[in-house]
């Protein structure tokens, strides 16, 4: 009877393990998914841990599965400001500080670094764009990349 008790234990222990082993691989940002409207036009999310530089954005229209995409290059980072053209015609006004993104601005809204590891993002009011369905932000992390869905309504 101890000994199956010893055993349970063991494998008790073993699961947990594993189970943060899984958990921990990829840093969390939490929450995963932010909605913005009209009524809630502005919202946080935050890295459970640390800070990580982002990969790249994707804005995602909803008609025929027409997405946008943009990397954040070396280049991008290396200077203050940057515009860029999105394949859709459209524009995003990149600020950065010391190599490290600060804002990035879109006609329809802004994300913005708060604080280590913490960014706001703000629906602008007087978009002349049309709002997307929804827009993802990837951070390059450890073991891949983290990322964040923000929906429009």
């Amino acid at each position: 009877m101890m000994i199956k008790r010893i055993l349970l234990f063991i494998a008790v222990i073993i699961m947990v393990s594993c189970s943060d082993e899984d958990r921990n691989r990829i840093p969390n940002i939490t929450p995963s998914k932010i909605e913005l409207s009209t009524a809630h036009p502005e919202g946080f999310f935050q890295f459970m841990e640390g800070d990580y530089a982002m990969y790249e954005f994707r804005i995602d229209y909803g008609k025929n599965d027409t997405e946008v995409s943009k990397r954040i290059t070396k280049e991008i980072l290396s200077k203050e400001q940057t515009v860029v053209e999105l394949s859709d015609g459209n524009k995003a006004t990149i600020y950065c500080k010391n190599g490290i993104l600060q804002k990035i601005e879109f006609d329809f809204m802004t994300i913005s670094k708060v604080q280590t590891g913490k960014y706001k993002v703000q629906l602008n009011k007087n978009s002349i764009q049309q709002v997307p369905v929804a827009i993802s932000f990837g951070f390059s992390v450890p073991d891949g990349i983290s990322t964040i869905g923000i929906t429009f309504k």
